[in-house]
């Protein structure tokens, strides 16, 4: 049954090898198993009991009889040494065997187990008796947005029951490219395999003949013994419909290293111990430990079957060896839905730097080592929850069986985030600013900040990175991720017009822009907008502008505050949170340089030609703006990397005073657009783009440059833009009266807030021409100024550029740039439209 006492006779123990424990495991491995108490065993590293004292200068701590050893109340320890661990059902004491007990003493454990050459090898037993009961109730599952990849879910119909398990990695034959997940998922060769993508369920492929589902032990690991045993492996792979439509990436982890190569030459007990971490489509980022090697957990028909990695919780590390016992419980959870998931070794912390030396990097990169197939639910004391166990295999091994690689770098660059940083900490900030005027609209506002935003938590990790992926989308990030980007079948054709306006791009004839028209509020007008539209042409094509690519901003600012007086007015308090939520959004667009500006991702006005090579064998020259990719540059990839400075600097925007109160949704228009021009004049978006023309390839290198010239005026920018949202917060509450009229001050369920932004009613997305209609004008105001002639009266100019980007621009392109500038015969002209109009429909992706 189980022994109940351990020494610190360790002589020779760490001479033990690998092998060494396997060829003592199965010789004794009959005798272990054929007692009824014992559910399985396992290799690896003696676990010590909590309690047990660490050893000093002195000499070993003394382990004596200290009870039963659970995996809850034990842990490996550095110097923990090479053990075979048997498994129990109970633990029972050594008086209970022989001598009057209730049990035979041929049915204990042994201590030891002896090779035929005399050596001992320790046997530790262990206390965890399986469970059946599930952990709580899983999350929802994750789904993707554009791009499918390791962490997202793969959806199979079995039998009439529908199956979710979750995307590994991608694998390549040398000829294609496959998804890796389980067997039990795929199925047989030929079967469809579906996923979400954008709320849709859509076939992403069929089920290869390449899979596997078990091996003989021994050929996997020649030379180690092994006999009548199998390894589970239960994988299979998916032959990809459209490789467009994923990515490399795994989960919140994201680019990968390189693969862990394990064989029997390399396979050892250096594991143990190891930090290892996994994305899984049920319980998203998972963090354990490798607490053991081949783990024998069934026994059928005369065979043995084993998991190569048996990964549980984490062991609490503390330098202070004193007081870890009274550390925090690591736990991992992993539910339904987390089969497939692609586990991954953590970089080796440098070692502490002392006098004299110089400290050593980690290795790089989180390294694949095991694909997840199951797990096992083992008590750990008591009445304490059931501690999740991990059952996975080797990936070297899969990939060495199934003739394929690894694939670690395939649309790794495909952005999923969508700037979401910005918006969520400028949404997260408003509340604190708003007056002791508004007591119940405060309240309102911070008891619904998880509805609206993230906590501070959130934001500083990134942890809501992939966001777009769940069934509930915070209020700030709505228009993206629900509205424009088509997230459950909700997208709106027309979203995209609202999340930009090229306030600098300059009218033929007289040079004039949008910033220079609205210096007269009257032109603040949509119907004065949409005719200076028809004024000017696309940048890069020469193409007219259309509807959906007509900016208006300011408007659904305008809209939205009209909206949110009426909710305040009519006491809907829900209505009036969602809106206020989504409000943040276009705001935060108001106060970023690359939303407001024609140089959005470049400069049309200067395009360079790219070579594309097709899948189809086809070569093509195409036209793209000079700095193409500075939008993700600046807003992406600078913003999110300097999260925890820009939510440290928001915390000093001021509270809201009287001055800053606007009377109606046309006020709140002309502050929009106060806010853009200031963000203009603060960060020039030509300076940007020349910025990052100059900053070659090196993507870190860049994020520093840009954060050392454009981080404390970006941080600028963001608090005038959460000043002025929460000034239209509170304009909106008091104009509509909402300290009489709203009293409840709870906080929205995330399916109450999705089910009120679902409604196409709900803020309905309107172009440049059709707002006007829903825009509640004040009383009295003047009729649109015509200060914007029809297009029929401007003859076309030459525009200005800046220096630096203009000369680099000329050295970019074949010929005289002037030359560059002609204009084009018709035919060719249209050649070059239809060739670009991907880059073209550029404006409704911001």
């Amino acid at each position: 049954m189980a022994r109940h006492d351990e020494r610190d006779q360790t002589n020779g123990y760490e001479q033990l090898s690998l092998k060494d424990l396997l060829d003592a495991r199965d010789q004794y491995h009959i005798h272990l198993m054929q007692h009824p108490n014992v559910v399985g065993t396992a290799v690896g590293r003696y676990r010590i009991r909590k309690s047990d004292p660490w050893p000093t200068a002195r000499g070993p701590g003394k382990h004596g009889r200290k009870g039963k050893r659970t995996l809850d109340n034990s842990e490996i320890r550095p110097y923990s040494w090479p053990a075979i661990l048997v498994f129990v059902e109970e633990w029972i004491a050594v008086s209970e065997f022989g001598g009057g007990g209730a049990y035979d003493p041929d049915q204990i454990v042994p201590k030891t187990l002896y090779l035929p050459d005399g050596r001992r090898v320790p046997v530790c037993v262990i206390e965890a008796p399986r469970e059946s009961r599930t952990p709580s109730d899983p999350p929802l599952v994750r789904y993707p947005l554009n791009n499918i990849g390791g962490g997202n879910p793969v959806i199979a119909d079995v039998q009439g029951v529908r199956h979710v398990a979750t995307i590994g990695c991608l694998v390549n034959d040398g000829h294609k490219v496959y998804a890796l997940t389980n067997r039990h998922v795929t199925g047989d060769e030929g079967e469809v395999v579906y996923s979400r993508l954008g709320g849709k369920l859509e076939r992403i492929g069929v089920s290869s003949a390449k899979q596997a589902t078990r091996i003989p032990f021994t050929d996997i690991y020649p030379g180690w013994s092994g006999h009548n045993v199998y390894v589970n492996l239960d994988v299979g792979l998916i032959d990809i419909d459209d490789l467009d439509r994923w990515t490399a990436k795994v989960g919140e982890i994201g680019e990968v290293g390189p693969l862990v190569n394990l064989s029997a030459t390399s396979m050892s007990l250096a594991l143990i111990g190891r930090a290892v971490r996994g994305y899984g489509a049920a319980s998203k980022l998972m963090q354990g430990e490798i607490h053991a090697l081949f783990y024998r957990y069934k026994s059928q028909a005369g065979f043995e079957y084993i998991s190569d990695f048996f990964i549980g919780p984490r062991t609490a590390r503390s330098g202070n060896h004193k007081r870890r016992s009274r550390q925090q419980k690591s736990v991992l959870t992993t539910r339904p839905g987390d089969s497939g998931t692609l586990w991954l070794l953590e970089p080796v912390p440098p070692p502490a730097k002392s006098a004299g030396t110089h400290a050593k990097k980690a290795t790089a990169g989180y390294q694949p080592i095991a694909v997840q197939w199951g797990e096992n639910l083992l008590a750990s004391a008591g009445s304490s929850e059931p501690q999740s166990y991990v059952l996975a295999t080797c990936l070297s091994t899969v990939c060495n069986l199934l003739g394929v690689d690894l694939v670690r770098g395939w649309n790794i660059d495909d952005p999923d985030t969508w700037g979401a940083v910005g918006h969520f900490s400028i949404a997260a900030r408003a509340a604190a600013a708003l007056s002791s005027k508004v007591p119940t609209l405060a309240t309102l506002m911070k008891n619904n900040l998880t509805i609206i935003s993230h906590d501070d938590e959130t934001i500083r990790t990134s942890a809501f990175k992939g966001m777009g992926d769940d069934a509930f989308v915070p209020m700030a990030d709505v228009p993206d991720f629900f509205w424009k980007h088509g997230k459950q079948g909700h997208s709106r054709g027309l979203e995209g017009p609202n999340h930009f306006a090229d306030m600098d791009q300059k009218r033929p004839g007289d040079q004039i822009d949008l910033l220079a028209l609205c210096k007269d509020q009257r032109n603040i007008d949509p119907d004065v907008w949409n005719r200076f539209y028809d004024s000017v042409t696309d940048l890069l094509s020469g193409e007219p502008i259309a509807q959906n690519h007509r900016g208006l901003l300011p408007f659904r600012v305008w809209q939205i505050f009209d909206e949110m007086v009426r909710f305040a007015k009519a006491g809907k308090m829900p209505e009036f949170v969602c809106a206020a939520g989504v409000m943040a959004h276009y705001v935060g667009d108001a106060c970023q340089p690359l939303h407001i500006s024609y140089l959005h991702d470049g400069d049309p006005e200067q395009p360079t030609e790219k070579t594309v090579h097709h899948k189809n064998g086809t070569v093509e020259a195409v036209k793209q703006p000079l700095g193409m990719g500075v939008h993700t540059a600046y807003e992406d990839d600078m913003v999110n990397s300097h999260r925890a400075q820009i939510l440290d600097g928001l915390d000093a925007v001021p509270k809201v005073t009287g001055s800053d109160q606007v009377a109606n949704g046309f006020a709140a228009a002309v502050a929009t657009v106060g806010l853009m021009r200031d963000t203009f004049n603060r960060l020039p978006p030509a300076t940007i783009v020349d910025a990052f023309v100059q900053s070659g390839t090196g993507k870190q290198a860049r994020i520093a440059a840009f954060w050392k010239s454009f981080g404390a005026k970006t941080i600028d920018c963001m608090k005038d833009g959460t000043h002025l949202l929460a000034a239209l917060w509170e304009s909106a509450w008091r104009a509509g009266g909402g300290e009489d009229t709203i009293h409840a001050t709870r906080a929205l369920k995330p399916t109450e807030a999705m089910g009120i932004v679902a409604d196409a009613n709900f803020l309905p997305s309107l172009s440049i021409a059709q707002i006007g209609a829903k825009l509640v004008r004040p009383a009295g105001a003047p009729p649109a100024s015509a200060l914007a002639p029809p297009a029929s009266v401007i003859a076309p100019a030459r525009r200005r550029r800046t220096p630096g980007v203009r000369k680099r621009a000329a050295a970019s392109r074949r010929g005289d740039a002037a030359h560059g500038r002609k204009k084009r015969a018709k035919g060719t002209k249209r050649a070059a439209a239809k060739r670009n109009g991907k880059a073209r429909r550029k404006r409704a992706t911001r």
